[in-house]
C-alpha cells in the first residue's frame, strides 16, 4: 500500500483573508438580493473585488463566483441561476453571452498523479455570443470559440470551435451552427 500524504493548500494567508472578505460580503450584501431590480448592485459589488464587467450584464443573485477578481465579463452577457464559476484562475467571457442554470465553469482540478493531490488550474475563456446551455460542465483550460453552442449537460474537456454546436459527456461535434437572416 502507498504511503498516505497529506493535501498541502498552496492558499496564501492574504488571500484566505480576501477570500474571506468576499465570501462575507457576498453573504450579507449580494446573495439575497431580488433578482430583477439589483442587476446594478451586484455588478457594483463585483467590481469592487476587482470583476472587469461591461454594460447591461446579468447576472443572478445565487452565482457563485469563488474569486472575482479573476472574472473578465463583455456587453450584454447573462449568467443564470445557480451557476458557479470556480475561478481560482482566469474567466474571461466575452460579450451577448449566456451562461445557463446549474451550469459550472471550472478553472481548477486536482494532480491526481501525487499522492499529495497538489491544485492545478488554467484559464477559461468563452468568445462573443456563446451559448453555454443547462447544467453543463467546462473544465480547466478550455476555450470556447464565437457563437459556439455548448449542449444542455455537456461535459467539455476540449476546445469548442466557433460556430458549432457541442453536446454530450464527453462534449462531441453535433452540427455547424448557422444564423438564418433576421433577428
Amino acid at each position: 500500500m502507498a504511503k498516505q500524504r497529506i493535501y498541502v493548500d498552496s492558499l496564501t494567508k492574504k488571500l484566505r483573508f480576501v477570500r474571506f472578505a468576499w465570501y462575507l460580503v457576498y453573504t450579507l450584501f449580494y446573495c439575497w438580493t431580488p433578482r430583477i431590480l439589483f442587476w446594478k448592485w451586484r455588478v457594483l459589488i463585483l467590481r469592487l473585488f476587482g470583476a472587469k464587467i461591461g454594460s447591461g450584464c446579468k447576472i443572478d443573485p445565487s452565482c457563485f463566483i469563488w474569486a472575482p477578481w479573476n472574472l473578465e465579463i463583455g456587453d450584454l452577457t447573462c449568467i443564470a441561476n445557480k451557476v458557479e464559476l470556480y475561478s481560482v484562475d482566469k474567466i474571461k467571457i466575452g460579450s451577448n453571452v449566456t451562461i445557463s442554470q446549474r451550469s459550472f465553469i471550472c478553472t481548477a482540478s486536482h494532480d491526481i498523479t501525487l499522492l499529495s493531490k497538489p491544485l492545478t488550474h488554467a484559464p477559461i475563456e468563452i468568445a462573443d455570443h456563446a451559448w453555454v446551455c443547462a447544467e453543463s460542465f467546462l473544465a480547466p483550460g478550455v476555450k470556447v470559440g464565437e457563437g459556439a453552442v455548448i449542449g444542455a449537460r455537456s461535459a467539455v474537456f476540449k476546445d469548442v470551435e466557433a460556430w458549432s454546436v457541442v453536446g454530450g459527456n464527453p462534449a462531441k461535434f453535433i452540427k455547424k451552427r448557422i444564423l438564418r437572416d433576421g433577428n
